[in-house]
């Protein structure tokens, strides 16, 4: 696996009566990050255990295997992102079959800004046809039935890699992604209520950008996924905490940078 899985930890509000036995005082299940590889992904085919898919191998049989035992899978999205070469034939499909169809950002001119080397920001804004499209792609994964979730890389109120050089933006360019974002994962909402009010939905990123605009996004999704955060940043300790669309299915994910972080972070309400 990419990550070191055993620093991670999921923050969440329904736990199996078995994890709450064992640990009362420890809120926190193990998650696994498996972008590439499956290897271990067996290890978290429990009523505990969370898998976040990659964007290559989300149909390999281990991720099948591990839900058959009650582990839940979220498939990774990047809806925000499009990659300059194709990655893999899966991932093609998502990019609308090919790519070079996705519309790209608009700002300051078309095609040009990135958050990474040989990637392009998607229009994500409200009522593109990429993002009818990402909304469509979700559909048809909660009507299939081989996932419990989605995992939405970089979906949040703003971009933070330095590519992106967010602080230059226009506000009308800032204000124009953070009500794309918020729009998307309220359509998503909206779909799972409609079709299957189990599916969960988390985003790799936080809904705050420094005022209250990108809050909203907060309500329409499951949690956010906190990656090598340091516990001291008493905002992000405190973010984690948030209720978000506690239905049951809370899941706020942690990734720290020890194992000894992994355990005071798994203490946060």
């Amino acid at each position: 696996m990419i990550r070191k899985t055993a620093l991670a930890v999921c923050l969440s509000a329904s736990f199996t009566l078995a994890t709450l036995a064992a640990a009362p005082a420890q809120a926190a299940n193990p998650m696994a990050v498996a972008f590439k590889y499956v290897t271990n992904v067996e290890k978290y085919g429990n009523h505990t255990g969370l898998l976040v898919a990659g964007r290559c191998n989300l149909y390999n049989a281990a991720f099948q295997n591990a839900r058959a035992k009650g582990a839940e899978v979220l498939a990774y999205l990047n809806p925000t992102t499009r990659p300059d070469q194709k990655v893999c034939d899966l991932d093609e499909r998502f990019y609308m079959g090919n790519r070079g169809n996705v519309p790209l950002w608009p700002y300051p001119s078309y095609g040009q800004r990135a958050i990474w080397p040989n990637t392009k920001l998607a229009d994500i804004r409200v009522g593109s046809s990429w993002a009818d499209h990402v909304v469509a792609y979700v559909e048809r994964l909660m009507r299939e039935g081989k996932v419990d979730g989605v995992f939405l890389d970089v979906v949040g109120a703003r971009p933070w890699g330095s590519m992106a050089a967010y602080n230059t933006w226009s506000q009308a360019e800032k204000n124009a992604w953070t009500d794309g974002n918020v729009d998307i994962v309220r359509r998503i909402d909206a779909k799972r209520r409609a079709i299957k009010p189990s599916f969960i939905i988390v985003n790799n990123n936080t809904w705050d950008r420094g005022d209250s605009r990108g809050q909203v996004g907060e309500q329409y999704v499951n949690g956010v996924m906190l990656e090598h955060s340091a516990y001291s940043n008493t905002f992000l300790r405190n973010y984690a905490g948030k209720p978000f669309a506690n239905r049951g299915q809370r899941r706020v994910l942690v990734i720290a940078n020890s194992t000894e972080e992994a355990r005071l972070w798994s203490r946060v309400p």
